[in-house]
Protein backbone atom coordinates (compact mmCIF):
# COMPACT_ATOMS: atom_id res chain seq x y z
CA UNK A 1 0.00 0.00 0.00
CA UNK A 2 1.29 3.74 -0.99
CA UNK A 3 0.73 6.64 0.34
CA UNK A 4 -1.19 7.59 -2.09
CA UNK A 5 -4.01 4.64 -1.60
CA UNK A 6 -3.74 5.39 2.05
CA UNK A 7 -4.98 8.94 1.43
CA UNK A 8 -7.55 8.37 -1.03
CA UNK A 9 -8.47 5.39 1.58
CA UNK A 10 -8.83 7.48 4.30
CA UNK A 11 -10.67 10.20 2.30
CA UNK A 12 -13.80 7.41 1.64
CA UNK A 13 -13.50 6.43 5.19
CA UNK A 14 -13.78 10.00 6.42
CA UNK A 15 -16.71 11.01 3.69
CA UNK A 16 -18.80 7.83 4.92
CA UNK A 17 -18.44 8.50 8.72
CA UNK A 18 -18.94 12.08 8.68
CA UNK A 19 -20.62 14.19 6.30
CA UNK A 20 -20.19 17.36 7.67
CA UNK A 21 -17.26 19.81 7.76
CA UNK A 22 -15.80 18.54 11.08
CA UNK A 23 -13.41 15.85 11.76
CA UNK A 24 -14.93 14.64 14.60
CA UNK A 25 -18.89 13.76 16.04
CA UNK A 26 -21.36 16.45 17.63
CA UNK A 27 -20.54 14.84 21.84
CA UNK A 28 -16.69 15.52 20.82
CA UNK A 29 -17.76 18.68 19.96
CA UNK A 30 -19.64 19.84 22.69
CA UNK A 31 -17.12 18.03 24.95
CA UNK A 32 -14.61 20.29 23.56
CA UNK A 33 -16.95 23.51 23.54
CA UNK A 34 -17.85 22.90 27.42
CA UNK A 35 -14.30 22.35 28.38
CA UNK A 36 -13.48 25.79 26.60
CA UNK A 37 -15.69 27.28 28.29
CA UNK A 38 -15.05 26.80 31.51
CA UNK A 39 -10.92 26.95 30.90
CA UNK A 40 -11.62 30.46 29.54
CA UNK A 41 -14.13 31.39 32.43
CA UNK A 42 -11.96 30.34 35.04
CA UNK A 43 -9.16 32.25 33.71
CA UNK A 44 -10.94 35.54 33.28
CA UNK A 45 -12.10 35.12 36.43
CA UNK A 46 -8.45 34.91 37.93
CA UNK A 47 -6.82 37.54 35.24
CA UNK A 48 -9.58 39.69 34.49
CA UNK A 49 -8.13 39.53 30.90
CA UNK A 50 -10.61 40.71 28.20
CA UNK A 51 -9.85 38.23 25.02
CA UNK A 52 -10.42 35.47 27.95
CA UNK A 53 -13.68 36.37 27.81
CA UNK A 54 -14.55 36.57 24.37
CA UNK A 55 -13.03 33.49 23.89
CA UNK A 56 -15.10 32.37 26.51
CA UNK A 57 -17.66 33.28 23.98
CA UNK A 58 -16.72 32.11 20.58
CA UNK A 59 -16.85 28.38 21.11
CA UNK A 60 -20.72 27.86 21.71
CA UNK A 61 -21.12 29.93 18.25
CA UNK A 62 -19.73 27.42 16.28
CA UNK A 63 -22.07 25.00 17.64
CA UNK A 64 -24.99 26.46 15.29
CA UNK A 65 -23.33 24.68 11.75
CA UNK A 66 -24.58 21.37 13.86
CA UNK A 67 -28.41 23.21 12.95
CA UNK A 68 -28.24 23.34 9.40
CA UNK A 69 -26.12 22.63 6.53
CA UNK A 70 -27.00 26.16 4.73
CA UNK A 71 -24.29 27.77 3.26
CA UNK A 72 -25.14 31.00 4.68
CA UNK A 73 -24.67 30.06 8.15
CA UNK A 74 -21.70 28.29 7.86
CA UNK A 75 -20.19 31.45 6.10
CA UNK A 76 -22.06 33.86 8.78
CA UNK A 77 -20.40 31.66 11.53
CA UNK A 78 -17.13 32.38 10.25
CA UNK A 79 -17.61 35.66 9.92
CA UNK A 80 -18.64 35.73 13.50
CA UNK A 81 -15.74 33.98 15.57
CA UNK A 82 -13.11 35.94 12.53
CA UNK A 83 -14.77 39.22 13.73
CA UNK A 84 -14.26 38.04 17.90
CA UNK A 85 -10.80 36.60 16.87
CA UNK A 86 -9.89 39.94 15.78
CA UNK A 87 -11.55 41.56 18.82
CA UNK A 88 -9.19 39.31 20.82
CA UNK A 89 -6.37 40.15 19.50
CA UNK A 90 -7.47 44.07 19.97
CA UNK A 91 -7.91 43.55 23.20
CA UNK A 92 -4.66 42.06 23.60
CA UNK A 93 -2.81 45.31 23.02
CA UNK A 94 -5.14 47.89 24.03
CA UNK A 95 -6.53 46.53 27.55
CA UNK A 96 -3.44 46.37 29.22
CA UNK A 97 -3.45 44.89 32.91
CA UNK A 98 -3.44 47.39 35.72
CA UNK A 99 -0.41 46.22 37.29
CA UNK A 100 1.67 47.24 34.05
CA UNK A 101 0.13 50.91 33.86
CA UNK A 102 0.57 50.99 37.92
CA UNK A 103 4.43 50.33 37.42
CA UNK A 104 4.65 52.84 34.29
CA UNK A 105 2.96 55.48 36.61
CA UNK A 106 5.22 54.82 39.54
CA UNK A 107 8.59 54.92 37.28
CA UNK A 108 7.43 57.83 35.52
CA UNK A 109 6.68 59.60 39.26
CA UNK A 110 10.48 58.31 40.52
CA UNK A 111 11.73 59.93 37.44
CA UNK A 112 10.58 62.86 37.63
CA UNK A 113 11.00 63.33 41.45
CA UNK A 114 14.93 62.73 40.51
Amino acid sequence: MNLLNMISTMAQISDAEHPSIFPFGFTMHLSLVIISIIFFAYRFAVQKKPFQLIFAIAPPISLLLWVSENKTLFYTVGLIEFILILAALISTFVCKPKKTEEAAASDSKKSEEK
